[in-house]
C-alpha cells in the first residue's frame, strides 16, 4: 500500500514538474523512453511514459520498458526510495539481490537525474 502511494506521488510530482519546472521541462527535451518501477511478484507498479518533452504514467505492472527497476518486495522498495542516504541504500538493496534492473541503465539514470531536478 504505501509502495503503491508512493509511486502515485511521484507521478503527481513528475507531471506538475513537466508542465512548471523550467530545468525539468529542459531534462525532458527530445527523450522518448517508458521507465517501469515494480515489484517483482508484479503485484504493484507503474509505467513513467516520456514522450518528447511530454510526461504520461499508467498504473501496474504488466508493460514492456526501456529500463525495469524491480524490487524484490514493496516494503524494501518503500524503504529504499524514501531513505535520506539515497543511492548508498540503493546499492545495498542491489548487492543483497533485493532490487535490480533490466533493460538500459543509463535510462534508469536519466530518469534519477529527473526525478531529482523535478523534486527541487
Amino acid at each position: 500500500m504505501k509502495f503503491n502511494l508512493l509511486l502515485f506521488i511521484l507521478a503527481v510530482k513528475l507531471k506538475a514538474a513537466a508542465k512548471k519546472n523550467a530545468d525539468y521541462k529542459k531534462h525532458l527535451g527530445v527523450m522518448q523512453i517508458k521507465v517501469l518501477i515494480r515489484t517483482a511478484d508484479g503485484k504493484i507498479g507503474r509505467l513513467f511514459i516520456f514522450d518528447k518533452g511530454t510526461f504520461a504514467t499508467e498504473t501496474g505492472a504488466a508493460y514492456s520498458a526501456d529500463v525495469a527497476l524491480i524490487w524484490a518486495d514493496a516494503a524494501t522498495a518503500f524503504r529504499v526510495m524514501t531513505s535520506k542516504t539515497g543511492d548508498a541504500d540503493t546499492f545495498r538493496a542491489a548487492a543483497q539481490g533485493k532490487v535490480r534492473i533490466e533493460g538500459m541503465v543509463p535510462y534508469l539514470q536519466w530518469f534519477t537525474d529527473g526525478v531529482k531536478l523535478a523534486m527541487k
